[in-house]
């Protein structure tokens, strides 16, 4: 019962924004393993003919730490480092062309503490302190702060209500300034969780042997994603998602402005645990709808928008549990 509450949980954290990665991406607790990540993914140049400076590239590196594991308490810390290769360097934002560096790298390290009361009731804290920038750790403008606290209410048998406060300078939307979530999940009926509220809607349906997917729609992006266990200890996953990436380009005029690299992607994998502690996993999709714009906030371009020609990629990802 526990572990279905903490899953519900976590599945309201992707509102949240990132630790690494697109906005929107799950802080959790890590509770069992201490695990290195690794993941890797170029474009494949889907024709010789055509040009391009250079394939786009993407190349993560994740350590999650367990520090405290009880009935009631968890903690654990998270150092992380992801690296967007674009190609080339010069680009046309706000009218002129600017050097930003061959490498964009968001990197840092965050803490995450759980409580579960005796009621049922649940409360998070999660904070990390991080760089997001071609000059990464350069001016301190370039860093940012972003910390949460959430509180999941016991209200009723099959739903339940989620609060939560988060404070980042690098959301995508009103950066520097608390921004409130509150929602209520509900589970309609075995193997099918509803949530909705301001402002999201997530779906999660399927269990056991069956397809596992799962559909988010936040300020951040749109989401789906299936798994299916299958023979011999594979896993095979599919997802598809609108994402944005937010940095804090060490060139801009204004401290209010950051940079965002937008994609839709799709992609089919294959994973598996070649031994009981790595699990490989490969992965081909193709990135389509690229844009590079500079601006305040997400989706609102306040100058030109450089677009970045759609490509196949393959991705390579090497998980350790230490």
């Amino acid at each position: 019962m526990l572990k279905r509450l903490i899953t519900s949980f976590i599945f309201l954290l992707a509102l949240q924004p990132c630790w690494g990665g697109p906005l929107g991406t799950i802080p959790t607790i890590e509770e069992d393993n201490l695990r290195l990540i690794f993941d890797f993914r170029s474009d494949l140049w889907s024709s010789p003919y055509t040009y391009k400076d250079s394939p786009v590239r993407i190349v993560g590196a994740d350590l999650l730490i367990p520090i405290y594991k009880s009935e009631t308490w968890s903690a654990s810390a998270r150092i992380f480092d992801e690296n967007l290769q674009l190609g080339r360097a010069q680009f046309n934002l706000g009218g002129e062309n600017i050097f930003i560096g061959t490498a964009l790298q968001n990197q840092g390290m965050g803490f995450g503490v759980r409580k579960v009361f005796a009621s049922g009731s649940m409360m998070s804290v999660f904070a990390s302190y991080a760089t997001a920038s071609d000059v990464p750790w350069g001016a301190p403008r370039n860093d940012y702060f972003d910390g949460t606290i959430s509180y999941r209410m016991v209200t009723g048998k099959d739903y339940h209500w989620i609060f939560a406060v988060n404070q980042s300078d690098n959301r995508g939307i009103y950066n520097g300034m608390p921004y409130p979530f509150i929602g209520v999940v509900q589970d309609i009926w075995p193997g099918f969780r509803f949530s909705l509220g301001l402002p999201f809607l997530m779906l999660e349906w399927g269990a056991g042997e069956e397809w596992v997917t799962n559909f988010s729609l936040t300020p951040f992006g749109v989401r789906l994603a299936t798994s299916k266990q299958m023979d011999h200890g594979f896993v095979f996953q599919a997802r598809t998602a609108l994402t944005v990436r937010s940095y804090m380009f060490d060139t801009r005029k204004d401290n209010a402005d950051r940079l965002y690299y937008q994609e839709i992607f799709a992609e089919g994998a294959l994973k598996k645990f070649v031994t009981p502690q790595t699990g490989i996993s490969f992965a081909l999709g193709a990135a389509v709808d690229r844009r590079l714009y500079e601006s305040e906030r997400i989706y609102v371009p306040n100058s030109k928008v450089t677009t970045i020609k759609n490509d196949f990629y393959g991705r390579l990802g090497v998980e350790f549990r230490l």
